[in-house]
């Protein structure tokens, strides 16, 4: 039997439950009967005693108890070697492999019931990242069970805000570097291997990729991707037959985006080093284009970071409408959760121009969220049409 650490509620810790999410926070917790070891399971307790569920306790983060289980039963001994399992089987369902793919997230961590564990497949390769104390304390567990199941290379990484957060030291990892390569609708593709300080091929917007080259194929005219990455919606149009121009801020990742444009039957796509919260002064960049894509980094990595996000995408996409054909559509992108669709339709609405929302997309299904798990639900995607 695993080694139990309690925890006490406060009274006014809220009415809980899986309708509540997976997350305690520091300010509901009365107190610790036994020491907040990271490689314990926490039995939750309300204050008069009676058994909330089971979770993961970290000591030092402010979301100090993911829940495992709400439930009066203590979880297997065996539980994260199951749910291990049940994730690896669950992604096998989705056909990935029978559609051309072989780079999608195995793991999505409070989606798959493994809070703090993601898993990425690319090609014959794993990234694991440990972004919670206890998970980290149970790297070697997870590496042990991935020795048994996966024959191809494994990277362990922490996240840097793990280890501001979560108190992690990450250990020394002897990783090789350079790239990752993997297939995603067809199209081959690379990224940069860990230990690089960008890494990810960002599988949440595959199926969204694969929507709006078809819509921008549709509407015709050029396509404007600010903040293409390796290639990300740029590529998918430029597959379609559009005329395509992508802009990134890092030379890495555009030197990446042309070799898999290359490796694609050399893809016609003008790449733009720049900022796209600088002025767009490049002649590339003043279009006219039927549609333009908007993927910033996270805006708001708080709730307090909500209105100067506002702000500062309202200004960019003001300046990117006067660049769109009539009818044109911008695709407006948002990582955080704190930044929800409405917040995406003020930012259009601050434009002052007419523009429908016409879709609402997320991220795919091998991004699956917990029920009552709003943090999870971070990816939100809205298609605006011009008026």
């Amino acid at each position: 039997m695993s080694g139990v650490v309690r925890v006490e509620l406060r009274r006014d810790a809220g009415r809980l439950g899986a309708h509540s999410g997976p997350w305690l926070r520091r300010n509901q917790i009365a107190r610790f009967v036994g020491a907040p070891d990271p490689r314990l399971i926490a039995h939750v307790v309300d204050h008069r005693g009676a058994t909330i569920g089971w979770g993961l306790v970290s000591a030092v983060s402010n979301i100090t108890v993911r829940m495992l289980a709400f439930a009066e039963a203590q979880p297997a001994d065996d539980w994260l070697e199951h749910r291990l399992c049940a994730a690896f089987a669950a992604r096998t369902t989705l056909g990935f492999e029978a559609a051309g793919t072989t780079g999608y997230r195995v793991v999505n961590s409070e989606g798959d019931g493994l809070p703090g564990l993601v898993v990425d497949r690319y090609g014959d390769e794993l990234v694991v990242q440990l972004a919670t104390a206890p998970i980290a304390a149970r790297e070697a567990d997870i590496a042990a069970w991935l020795g048994r199941s996966w024959t191809g290379a494994v990277h362990f990484v922490v996240p840097e805000g793990a280890t501001r957060h979560e108190g992690i030291t990450a250990t020394a990892r002897s990783e090789r570097g350079g790239t990752l390569r993997f297939r995603e609708d067809g199209l081959q593709l690379e990224v940069p291997a860990p230990p690089a300080q960008k890494t990810g091929a960002y599988f949440d917007q595959r199926d969204n990729r694969r929507l709006v080259a078809g819509l921008a194929a549709a509407h015709g005219g050029p396509l404007l991707d600010i903040g293409c990455h390796v290639g990300g919606f740029a590529l998918y149009a430029a597959r379609a037959g559009l005329d395509v121009v992508a802009l990134d801020r890092s030379e890495t990742a555009l030197l990446h985006a042309r070799r898999n444009a290359e490796k694609n039957g050399a893809l016609a796509v003008t790449w733009v080093l720049a900022d796209m919260f600088e002025p767009l002064r490049d002649p590339a960049l003043q279009g006219p284009f039927g549609t333009i894509v908007f993927d910033p980094p996270k805006l708001a990595a708080r709730r307090d970071d909500v209105d100067a996000a506002v702000e500062t995408a309202a200004i960019v996409i003001g300046n990117l409408a006067k660049r769109l054909l009539p009818g044109g559509q911008i695709v407006v992108c948002s990582c955080s959760h704190h930044l929800g669709r409405e917040h995406l339709d003020r930012i259009v609405l601050r434009t002052g121009l007419p523009f429908a929302r016409t879709l609402a997309l997320g991220a795919g299904a091998d991004h699956p969220v917990a029920l009552g798990h709003r943090e999870g639900e971070y990816l939100r995607v809205n298609v605006y049409q011009a008026r």
